[in-house]
């Protein structure tokens, strides 16, 4: 329950969110309302609109106007297959592969999609200044550009994965590859793009955390803003050297990763 030094609204949250996931309080149960916390715990009602504001940014729960709170029906999570490391904007795949022009039907490793599970991707190209970290990982110098390339893959119209790629222009600019989804190699991929240049990719590297969304990737999976998100940072490397990175979030109550190692 938290020690004496813990925020007070945390008593009220773990109990409640305990309450909630041994299913004392299952789902479609009204939760307690703010007075009945005031009452119950006796807390001060600071206290407990903090606690029911963090159940509902966590998908715990949701309110309804004029109604109360109720424990909300957790979605059913579905495996993201880690099998698609030529794949471009993310190495995990639902079902198959995109419905667009770089789907390849048939391509080792990639299923047919299931009945009514058409996958689409979206992506948009634009040469900017990347993020501090991500320089960073990039190695590159301050003020250098990158090409960077926004992937949205959704699943039967729903967003499944959100990607944002970086490529340093130092690389590819003024090549056939430069952009990833245009020119003769369009949607093949890192690891073939970047063999056409000479630069053979020796080395994938995933760092997988969790996070709050950003509102703005809230938005795209229709997600409260806060409520947790995977973090697959990812690097193509050629010799040590990180020649691509991306950052791909993917909402956590919904999908669970997914690896198979041979032995």
């Amino acid at each position: 329950m938290g020690t004496s030094t813990d925020p007070v609204y945390l008593r009220v949250l773990d109990d409640l969110r305990q309450r909630i996931s041994s299913g004392l309080l299952e789902p479609g149960a009204r939760v307690p309302s703010r007075n009945a916390i005031i009452a119950r715990y006796g807390v001060g009602e600071t206290a407990a609109k903090h606690a029911l504001q963090v159940l509902a940014t966590e998908g715990l729960i949701e309110a309804r106007p004029g109604s109360g709170s109720y424990v909300r029906q957790p979605p059913v999570a579905r495996y993201l297959e880690h099998d698609r490391l030529n794949y471009p904007g993310s190495p995990f795949g639902l079902e198959g592969p995109a419905d667009d022009q770089t789907s390849r039907p048939g391509q080792a490793g990639l299923p047919a999609p299931a009945a009514g599970q058409r996958l689409t991707r979206e992506h948009q190209s634009e040469r900017v200044l990347p993020p501090p970290a991500i320089a960073r990982r990039l190695g590159m110098r301050p003020g250098s550009a990158a090409m960077r390339t926004r992937y949205v893959l959704s699943a039967g119209g729903a967003p499944v994965q959100l990607a944002l790629s970086y490529e340093p222009t130092q690389l590819t600019g003024g090549t056939t590859v430069a952009v990833p989804e245009e020119g003769p190699l369009a949607g093949r991929g890192v690891i073939e793009r970047m063999k056409a240049l000479g630069i053979g990719v020796d080395e994938v590297t995933e760092d997988i955390s969790v996070r709050p969304s950003l509102r703005s990737e809230a938005a795209v999976f229709a997600i409260p803003p806060g409520s947790p998100v995977l973090l697959v940072e990812r690097a193509h490397l050629a010799g040590g050297r990180a020649v691509e990175t991306a950052d791909i979030v993917i909402a956590a109550d919904g999908f669970r990763l997914r690896y198979r190692i041979p032995v």
